[in-house]
This record gives structure tokens, sequence and C-alpha cells, in this order.
């Protein structure tokens, strides 16, 4: 059985994208307060799904979790879409998740998964409308015993 903790996950997930795509990440949710660089930059979110034991062999323990990078991309003026910035944060998600599944750690494997995008969303404190890009993927766990 694996009991790989959460905690280990978002800090994996975190130096996977911290300063590749932004320096703006959080895990969880979005941030109470925003920066100013929230608001003019955009910022990313991470999210951790339910770990699931896959673990079929003695000795080999295997877990599964599905995770989202979740970037907002804030609007040039009057709700009209950066493109420049959205293609930036799109790009640079998809690569590090390319990088990542080409060189696996010792214990963390990601696969890409299907595209999920949403159009538009509010930050729940601030009222700023962002444009947003979801990217989900699978991350397996491997603990040898």
């Amino acid at each position: 059985m694996v009991t790989e903790s959460r905690i280990a996950i978002y800090n994996y997930l975190y130096e996977l994208f911290y300063n590749v795509v932004t320096k703006n990440v959080y895990s969880m949710r979005e941030p109470q307060e925003l920066t100013t660089s929230d608001t003019t930059d955009g910022f990313i979110v991470i999210r951790v799904g339910t770990i699931t034991d896959a673990s079929e062999f003695d000795r080999e323990t295997y877990a599964r979790v599905r995770c989202y990078i979740q970037a907002f991309v804030p609007p040039i003026s009057r709700g009209r879409l950066d493109y420049k910035k959205y293609k930036l944060f799109e790009d640079s998600i998809l690569a590090v998740i390319h990088e990542a599944e080409a060189n696996p750690t010792d214990d963390y494997f990601i696969e890409e998964d299907s595209l999920i995008s949403s159009d538009t969303e509010e930050t729940e404190n601030a009222n700023n409308s962002y444009y947003t890009f979801i990217k989900s993927f699978l991350i397996t766990i491997d603990k040898h015993q």
C-alpha cells in the first residue's frame, strides 16, 4: 500500500512549474489576496486529486493521482483575451509536462492526459475575471520496498 504524502506531490509539482511557467504558483486554490503581479501577469494553481492505490505485486507498490494545473490569464482590457500571454502559459505548461514525462524521477511518472480548457472564471475574492487554461495529467507514484 502506498502512503505517499499529498504535500510531497504538491512540492514536486511546485518545483516543476515555479519560475518556468511563472513565479505566481499556488497550491490547492486561488490565493485569498491577489498581488499586483497576480492581477497583471496571471498565476497558476496546482490541484491534486484523490490518490488511488494501484498495487498489484508483492514488494512493488503503485498509486495514481490525477492532477490539474489551472492558469489564470488576465484580460488585456474590457474582457479581451491576451492571446500572447494565454499562449505563453499554455506552451510553457505543456513543455513542463512533456519534459517531466520524458524524464521521470525515481518516484513520480507523469502521463499526459487530454486537454481541458475553459473560458472565463472569476476569482473568489477580488471579483477580477480571468481567462483560464486547465491541463490535466496523471502521476504514477512508484515506491519500491
